[in-house]
């Protein structure tokens, strides 16, 4: 989900004795040794936002010399593509954003970073189709999970792809992939009510349980795991709610069965998606009722939402974690 106002920009902080790490880990052309993951990191021509990432957060010395690590390594079009505070602009595109974090910014460059980090060797032939969990590196204890899962020959994380698997290193393993992974902060109704793009649903869910219907927002902040594709405020003004009020006038037993038309009862990312149709937690109390999945958009609709492509919710932003589900935006209402 998007995290609002984490990352403060302030002047470069030049850490001196960090880049000397990495000068000490440079390439030795005589050397025949396998490279350890910091090594392999300087070396990767695709690898600069996450090598400044790295020394930063000064973490070059544990990934030099800690044993037995697996690492996913986002690339640097990876890092150009993040927008941590969801305005529309990347947030880590360019080294000197990253020497730029200070307090609360780099606390959150440091939780990503260990996001990316499991404390044991984990290779591709590992993962199965099945799925495999397991929790990422943490300073004390251990971090939130990853979920990694083979789909069709490949490997993903948390539905993100492993575009190159396997890449060895002499202190542990490498996958590259082509997203950054961002650790869970929050459950699904703690992200819901954070967002203020999700105010219009924030407010059908309390409109429901003020007029005698279900507490969704104590279900959704459960245990789970929960799969929900959140309409935006844009998404409810595009399927005819275009404010608070207009939500008034939807008998709660119908915007009830709307809402949890919008959840499934698993953690479903998107890389698990097929198509066909998908058991809702409407589905209980009325069989009829699941959602459709179409792998063109991906699309994601109920019967109410009509056999015209055009008015089906598209996925438009994937795989945003939580503690105790995952979330997929769409930009349309799933109607029953």
């Amino acid at each position: 989900m998007q995290h609002q106002n984490l990352l403060r920009r302030t002047a470069i902080a030049a850490a001196m004795s960090l880049p000397l790490v990495f000068v000490s880990c440079d390439k030795d052309d005589n050397n025949n040794d396998p490279k350890n993951i910091t090594e392999t990191v300087v070396d990767g021509a695709n690898f600069t936002l996450l090598e400044a990432a790295v020394v930063k957060a000064g973490y070059a010395t544990l990934l030099a010399n800690t044993p037995n690590l697996t690492v996913f390594a986002p690339t640097d079009d990876a890092f150009r593509q993040l927008d941590l505070d969801g305005n529309g602009t990347p947030d880590l595109d360019t080294e000197a954003k990253i020497n730029a974090l200070s307090g609360a910014s780099l606390d959150l460059l440091k939780s990503v970073l260990n996001y990316h980090v499991l404390a044991s060797r984990v290779p591709g032939s590992a993962i199965t189709a099945a799925g495999v969990q397991a929790n990422t590196y943490a300073t004390t204890g251990s971090g939130p999970a990853l979920f990694a899962k083979l789909v069709n020959g490949k490997v993903f994380i948390n539905g993100v792809e492993v575009v190159s698997p396997d890449v060895a290193a002499s202190n542990g393993i490498i996958h590259v992939v082509n997203k950054v992974l961002l650790p869970p902060a929050t459950t699904i109704t703690g992200a819901v009510a954070g967002n203020p793009a999700f105010s219009r649903l924030l407010y059908a869910i309390n409109r429901v349980k003020t007029g005698g219907g279900l507490d969704i927002a104590a279900a959704l902040n459960g245990a789970g795991p929960f799969t929900v594709f959140a309409p935006t405020n844009d998404a409810f003004a595009a399927s005819g709610f275009a404010t608070d009020a207009s939500l008034d006038g939807v008998p709660v037993a119908t915007l009830q069965s709307i809402i949890l038309h919008h959840a499934v009862g698993a953690r479903v990312f998107s890389s698990d998606l097929t198509a066909g149709n998908v058991n809702t937690l409407l589905t209980p109390s009325d069989n009829s009722k699941t959602v459709t999945i179409n792998l063109t958009g991906p699309a994601v609709y109920g019967s109410g939402n009509g056999a015209t492509a055009s008015n089906w919710p598209k996925v438009v932003a994937a795989n945003l974690m939580m503690n105790n589900g995952v979330v997929h935006v769409i930009d349309r209402v799933i109607l029953p």
